[in-house]
């Protein structure tokens, strides 16, 4: 799985650059757990532009995320998701739990006006 990071004012933005699916979805949720650790941000956003699909071990994954970041008070947002991967979140009501950004510069925007 190819993953990258930057760390903008306590913001970390993860690039995620292939499917999440019961193949790669730990070393996904590993990846962000040292993150939230080794940066203590305030909010993660997940661009997921280059991510075609997602599966049920994927969305587990970005739930389980969520939910243990909540607990620390880390806002998660998820930004410029394909058509087929907001039909599968949408399909299941996760526009409930994450907020979805059409860019990654419009999650940053209403971040840095919160923050």
């Amino acid at each position: 799985m190819k993953l990258s990071h930057r760390i903008e004012n306590a913001i970390c933005i993860v690039h995620v650059r292939d499917d999440i699916t019961w193949q790669n979805a730990e070393d996904f949720r590993f990846y962000v757990q040292l993150l939230t650790e080794d940066h203590h941000p305030q909010a993660i956003i997940v661009n997921l532009e280059e991510v075609r699909k997602i599966d049920s071990s994927g969305i587990g994954v970005l739930y389980s995320l969520y939910k243990s970041s909540h607990k620390r008070d880390i806002r998660w947002m998820l930004c410029q998701l394909s058509n087929d991967v907001a039909e599968v979140l949408l399909s299941i009501g996760l526009d409930k739990t994450f907020t979805f950004y059409e860019t990654e510069e419009d999650a940053l925007a209403e971040l840095q006006e919160a923050l």
